[in-house]
């Protein structure tokens, strides 16, 4: 490996070659971020069949073919392809997640969520930040990478299943299976909150999911003023109420210097309840998230929910409440002083004229199967896009932030895999 410490005039011609390749390529790389999108890959209920295709296709097409599709289900297909440099050397993996969120209410959308439009400079459709463009980008970040250096290392695009849902299929099963291998990570989620590209995330929340379920008294709706009931769908609301203006002080964490960042509490993300009209509800359930940060553990969370009913319950004897709980994906963080940080802050300065800033990210992210179980420093989240615009109705990126990603995530990877610091 050749570690060039210090020594920019090698990385400035490189960064001068592959900014051009790049540019040259833009109208095809937006045509391949379009194709994506208008791939479906919707989760719930989850398949990437269609879309892992399409991405296996496009790499063959370019001359990767190092490529294999790997899955702990048929319907769940994850992608791996391995672009070898000249020599041996470090490895790096650039991920994305190949699903989405659901459109949600289409009547939202100014445009067919599943019809990419480029209006006003911006790329719009389902998946358009979240992450596909910044999943074309990484293809074609390989390509340039490959045409105009004979760089050292490995670069491993993973582009994996079921993050919106949990990644059970996804990155938790490759990191589990053992597929994941590398000295560093980046993952494209889209780093920005009011302007793209603002930060490079070196934390990824965790998120405790679960669901509370409250119990009341189902009768026939005409007799409740006749005998004692309890309207479950009444006590789940009141409860509901109680934990969005409370529970976020009754949990147990510690302040983190990044941001001031503090855990999120978001109550009723979902609830059901009730049978149909003339059944006083017996039952109610609704479910809640709470993001979570470094240092905070599944069973402090869960004490400090149990905690918070039993009072609930004490202060109201006629409120019966169970906690349901569902997934916990640990917190992750890494060191400002890794390589893989300084190497893409340069290579953002290079492309963009500014550094971002390092923060924590929002969100969760595949970081935890990546970094906990696989052991691989992974960055959380630095790809084009606007968190805000994710999950949410008319979504968008900057149509030039596609390029800028390939562009990033090239330079970034062949300053990492040549040792500089």
């Amino acid at each position: 490996m050749n570690a060039l410490v210090g020594d920019e005039k090698a990385y400035e011609e490189i960064a001068t070659r592959c900014v051009a390749f790049l540019k040259t390529r833009e109208d095809e790389l937006l045509d391949f971020a379009c194709r994506l999108i208008q791939t479906p890959s919707i989760n719930p209920p989850g398949d990437e069949r269609a879309v892992a295709a399409l991405v296996i296709e496009h790499l063959t097409t370019l001359g990767i073919l190092d490529v294999k599709q790997v899955g702990a289900h048929p319907m769940r297909p994850n992608v791996i392809a391995r672009v070898r440099g000249a020599r041996e050397g470090l490895t790096l993996i650039l991920s994305g997640h190949l699903d989405t969120k659901p459109p949600g209410d289409e009547s939202s959308w100014k445009t067919n969520p599943l019809v990419p439009v480029i209006r006003d400079e911006k790329l719009i459709g389902l998946g358009s930040g979240d992450m596909k463009a910044g999943v074309a980008a990484m293809v074609y970040a390989a390509v340039a990478l490959k045409a105009v250096s004979d760089f050292d290392g490995d670069l491993l695009l993973v582009f994996t299943a079921d993050e919106e849902a949990g990644s059970q299929y996804g990155s938790r099963w490759l990191a589990e299976s053992n597929l994941l291998t590398a000295d560093a990570a980046v993952i494209g989620e889209p780093s920005g909150i009011t302007q793209e590209w603002e930060a490079l995330h070196l934390v990824s929340r965790g998120a405790a999911l679960f669901k509370v379920r409250v119990t009341g008294t189902q009768v026939h709706s005409s007799i409740s003023d006749r005998i004692p009931t309890v309207n479950a769908t009444v006590m789940m609301s009141r409860l509901i109420d109680k934990m969005h203006r409370e529970l976020k002080r009754e949990l147990t964490y510690g302040g983190h210097p990044l941001g001031g960042l503090g855990p999120t509490v978001n109550v009723g993300v979902m609830a059901k309840a009730g049978v149909f009209y003339g059944v006083y509800p017996g039952s109610a359930e609704f479910a809640s998230d709470i993001r979570t940060l470094p240092g905070m553990t599944q069973s402090q969370v869960e004490e400090d929910l149990q905690r918070f009913l039993r009072k609930a319950m004490a202060d109201d004897p006629s409120l019966k409440a169970d906690l349901l709980f569902e997934t916990w994906v640990p917190a992750t963080e890494i060191s400002s002083e890794e390589p893989i940080v300084r190497s893409f802050q340069v290579a953002a300065k290079t492309v963009l004229g500014h550094a971002p800033r390092l923060e924590a990210f929002p969100g969760a992210t595949d970081a935890p199967h990546f970094q906990l179980t696989a052991k691989i420093p992974t960055v959380a989240a630095f790809g084009p896009g606007l968190l805000p615009l994710a999950h949410s109705p008319n979504e968008y990126l900057a149509a030039e932030s596609v390029l800028q990603a390939a562009q990033i995530y090239a330079l970034g990877a062949w300053r990492f895999l040549q040792g500089y610091r």
